[in-house]
């Protein structure tokens, strides 16, 4: 991701009011948003463009999004991922899920918009610091 371009998200849920929900939230505060209906339907994509993080439900028919996650993780290792569902309480990721954050499905709109920011942020503070330190090593 350059700094003059905006963080690609890609959502990924089989509820069409979810998923486009999401879709326009992220849009509406600045994010290039793409929609995904499914795990299958994700993969596609990433193989075309990788985003810059992922939001998926985890319970989805097909690929469920913990098989997902999974594929993401050994393809695609810099792509950050926040895993939601219904089924789990909390905030903290689910034992097992590989993801780098969770939303419980059901919390104000607010808290995901603050879990993507942070990681967002976070991620671009280190590649600015593994760049720094590229560049005095070959100094």
């Amino acid at each position: 991701m350059s700094e003059a371009s905006k963080p690609q998200i890609l959502v990924v849920d089989d509820d069409p009011s979810i998923r486009e929900s999401l879709g326009m939230l992220l849009t509406s505060v600045g994010y290039d948003v793409i929609v995904a209906e499914n795990g299958a339907s994700a993969v596609s994509h990433l193989g075309r463009t990788v985003a810059d993080l992922m939001v998926t439900d985890l319970n989805m028919p097909g690929m469920s999004g913990m098989d997902l996650i999974s594929h993401v993780r050994s393809r695609y290792p810099a792509t950050l991922i926040v895993a939601m569902s219904g089924d789990y309480q909390g905030d903290s990721v689910p034992a097992g899920i590989i993801a780098d954050r969770y939303y419980p499905k059901g919390q104000h709109p607010h808290n995901l918009l603050t879990v993507i920011a942070s990681l967002i942020e976070n991620q671009a503070g280190r590649r600015v610091y593994e760049n720094r330190t590229r560049t005095a090593l070959d100094s």
